[in-house]
């Protein structure tokens, strides 16, 4: 790569910081303390405290044992109010969702440079809006504005990436460019500051190094040339060759080429009848095979996502400190993500379904393990190994998640890889929106059952193993293609000659 290319994926790994720490924030910020002492009154336990909590909320002089001041503690959302709290994060993620849909269209019709520029600056604001929020309803009004703009960030800024770095080098950067280091970067930030306010402050100003580092970079080349913005990307393409400092091509030969993969992409996007066929998510029922694909796939960024937000959202509940844990996790998705880039490369048969079933079946055996503690009320005996396993499966998720972005980009042809892919990220994101409640049903339902989070967790995992090992075919080293017909045309062939076999 060039000396443009890696400055641009240093831009996406600051600009990604501020992504994953928006998007966690409230695992810190929503953490709850543990109440000591009421007035005159000590409780021995939060179960015993919760039961006088409604004498105590209108007590100034409450003592609480905490790892992180938050918002649960500043607004007093504890023991039945917690609810409110869990609600007010799934609205955020709520707006998350909403930005991706809304800028992944907009990225597409304006460019990358300018709605992300936008999106970065927003976030900015909106960041320091919701740090200085008087009470908790403004602190949800602001973050969920904010939540819509970084999830419209976070969408353009993975393509803007992949539009601007060599094809060869597309797999390892996006191991190397992901969210894992900077779960262990935000863990830091939250040890160093320990208050929701001050955490939430940092992190807006953790926006301020990518806009600036964005003014530098151009709009992506690759957009300007689908768009029949020739001349525009022949500009972009000349400076950065001076930014690299190696020409590759005189004007004229670079104004020829662009010229000719313009003419390329322009029939290739036309349909039989000479007009450019646009697509949409119909065009996702077009085939049985398209449409089980885009089921599975999207069933897994859920269930995956819902199992690691949900363990990651009720971190301040497993043993040991809460940095340490959001550190250990980070350097396990880090490590695990790396290990499997380099087994991928070296060995045929690591393939993406023994890669996603290696991921569920850990996850299952560890859920399965907690469950049996749960049961034979041996979880104090256990806690170390049981947060070990805890941590280890938030590790495992996550690179399910990885293999299931891969699947989906070899699955699907290049005509409608894009609206399959948002399609997945939606049900990631309503993932998100549920994963908060997973382990505080009991606050709805009325029923103390702590069996319960983990045994829907374990139906949802092994639901998505089966489905992903059995109902969608393996991708890897598979040529990828391009228009829905192409795959017509290989079922077509496919039952002519089962049908020749079966004469025969």
């Amino acid at each position: 790569m060039g000396r443009y290319s890696i400055f641009l994926c240093i831009f996406v790994e600051v600009a990604m910081l501020s992504q994953l720490s928006n998007t966690m924030l409230m695992v810190y910020a929503g953490a709850h303390p543990t109440i000591k002492s009421c007035g005159n009154r000590t409780f021995s336990s939060n179960e015993e405290a919760c039961a006088s909590y409604s004498h105590c909320k209108s007590q100034e002089n409450i003592t609480f044992e905490r790892q992180f001041y938050g918002i649960t503690e500043q607004f007093k959302l504890l023991c039945d109010d917690a609810k409110v709290e869990k609600l007010g994060t799934s609205i955020q993620m709520i707006g998350v969702m909403l930005g991706c849909l809304v800028f992944g269209q907009i990225g597409d019709q304006f460019g990358r440079k300018i709605p992300m520029m936008f999106c970065l600056c927003m976030c900015f604001v909106f960041g320091v809006m919701s740090a200085l929020s008087s009470d908790f309803k403004t602190f949800t009004m602001f973050r969920t504005i904010l939540c819509f703009f970084n999830g419209g960030q976070s969408t353009i800024s993975v393509v803007y990436m992949i539009e601007n770095i060599p094809k060869h080098t597309r797999m390892y950067v996006s191991t190397l460019i992901s969210y894992s280091p900077n779960v262990i970067l935000l863990g830091i930030l939250a040890f160093l500051f320990q208050h929701w306010m001050q955490l939430a402050l940092a992190i807006s100003f953790l926006t301020v190094p990518a806009i600036v580092m964005l003014t530098f970079l151009h709009e992506s080349p690759r957009w300007l040339m689908q768009k029949g913005k020739v001349a525009e990307a022949q500009k972009v393409f000349l400076a950065i060759e001076k930014f690299d400092g190696v020409p590759q091509f005189s004007k004229v030969e670079l104004e020829n080429f662009l010229e000719e993969e313009h003419d390329k992409m322009a029939e290739e996007a036309n349909g039989k009848n000479g007009k450019r066929v646009q697509h949409s998510f119909w065009h996702l029922f077009e085939t049985k095979e398209i449409m089980i694909g885009t089921f599975v796939i999207a069933f897994t960024f859920f269930a995956t996502t819902l199992i690691n937000y949900s363990i990651m959202f009720n971190l301040g509940a497993v043993a040991g400190s809460i940095y340490m844990n959001s550190i250990l996790i980070g350097l396990l998705r880090y490590s695990f993500s790396l290990c499997s880039g380099f087994l991928d490369y070296k060995f045929e048969k690591f393939n993406r379904k023994v890669c996603h079933g290696l991921c569920s079946l850990v996850t299952v055996a560890i859920i399965v393990a907690i469950i049996g503690f749960c049961l034979t009320e041996s979880t104090e005996t256990y806690a170390t190994l049981i947060r070990l396993g805890v941590l280890l499966s938030c590790a495992m998720t996550s690179q399910a998640i990885i293999v299931a972005s891969i699947t989906s980009n070899e699955l699907m042809p290049t005509a409608i890889r894009s609206i399959s892919y948002s399609t997945a990220q939606l049900c990631s994101r309503f993932g998100i929106v549920v994963a908060p409640h997973v382990f505080h049903l009991n606050l709805y339902t009325g029923i103390d059952f702590p069996v319960l989070p983990y045994a829907i967790l374990l139906v949802i995992g092994l639901a998505d193993f089966f489905f992903f090992r059995f109902l969608i075919p393996e991708t890897k080293n598979k040529p990828l293609e391009d228009f829905i017909v192409n795959r017509k045309k290989t079922l077509c062939n496919q039952e002519e000659k089962r049908s020749e076999n079966e004469v025969e």
